[in-house]
């Protein structure tokens, strides 16, 4: 691959399986140090798929709009399964944020919980230092060299990069199935505009929301994973993205998801 398509990396952090029991995991039930609010949508409590402690998972700073301590919690609507392109979405999904360095115990869940909503297994991860590289559809693949007859070299690279293992990941570019304006669908569907058509894009207040500060960055991307019986639609995916100035401020209470599947 050319030194113009290597240049477009962005570093992030890419999850793979740990040998060792870690506080970091998919599946599994809350390991928390104190109480919270379990989140809850139409009264019922939301399925909990996942945790991250970024003592563990960000230890050299790498992300650098991440806290170097405390844990984040997943959260996702398992019965509604929410799309996050249109307003009335938002709730069905949730991270919240722990700090201290207490001792972790096990969560008390839910009595009206359905059971189906928990992973049966869970996949403890740890970070390791990864590149990412942008989708080919927002490239311009003429400038970079690469005609249009060789545009599947850059998707082989992409995918001979990433291996087969799951593309779980924190930061970076992510990696769409259905398409590569996710920032600009937070932006819009957190901003009251549905995209679920074209008329929600082409309206005067997504204009407006196109001029505000665009920061959104990949929180979370959770593939399907197969070890966790984790399938998101399709073979689909969750991206779980935040507000980098929310995020520096250890806010992750505002979060915006985006659902997409083959």
């Amino acid at each position: 691959m050319n030194e113009k398509v290597l240049a477009l990396g962005q570093k992030c952090l890419r999850l793979v399986n740990s040998d060792k029991r870690t506080s970091s995991f998919l599946g599994g039930k809350p390991l928390v140090g104190g109480l919270f609010d379990w989140p809850r949508k139409n009264d019922k409590p939301l399925g909990f798929i996942g945790q991250l402690d970024l003592k563990e998972i960000n230890p050299k700073k790498e992300i650098d709009w991440l806290p170097q301590t405390g844990r984040l919690l997943f959260f996702y609507d398992l019965e509604e399964w929410p799309w996050g392109f249109d307003p009335k979405d938002i709730g069905g999904w949730a991270t919240l944020y722990e700090n201290g360095d207490s001792d972790l115990y096990p969560y008390e869940l839910p009595s009206d919980l359905d059971l189906e909503h928990l992973s049966p297994s869970i996949k403890y991860v740890k970070s390791e230092s990864f590149i990412s590289y942008p989708d080919g559809q927002s490239l311009d693949f003429e400038s970079l060299g690469i005609s249009e007859d060789d545009d599947e070299e850059y998707y082989d690279f992409i995918d001979e990069h990433f291996g087969d293992e799951p593309r779980h990941q924190i930061g970076g570019f992510p990696s769409p199935i259905q398409g590569d304006s996710m920032e600009e669908d937070c932006q819009l569907a957190s901003g009251g505009v549905y995209c679920g058509n074209s008329d929600g894009y082409n309206s005067k207040e997504a204009e407006k929301l196109r001029s505000e500060l665009l920061d959104w960055k990949l929180l979370l991307q959770f593939d399907s994973d197969d070890d966790i019986e984790a399938m998101w639609g399709d073979m689909g995916m969750l991206y779980f993205w935040v507000r980098e100035s929310d995020a520096k401020n250890c806010d992750f209470s505002k979060p915006w998801l985006i659902l997409q599947c083959s």
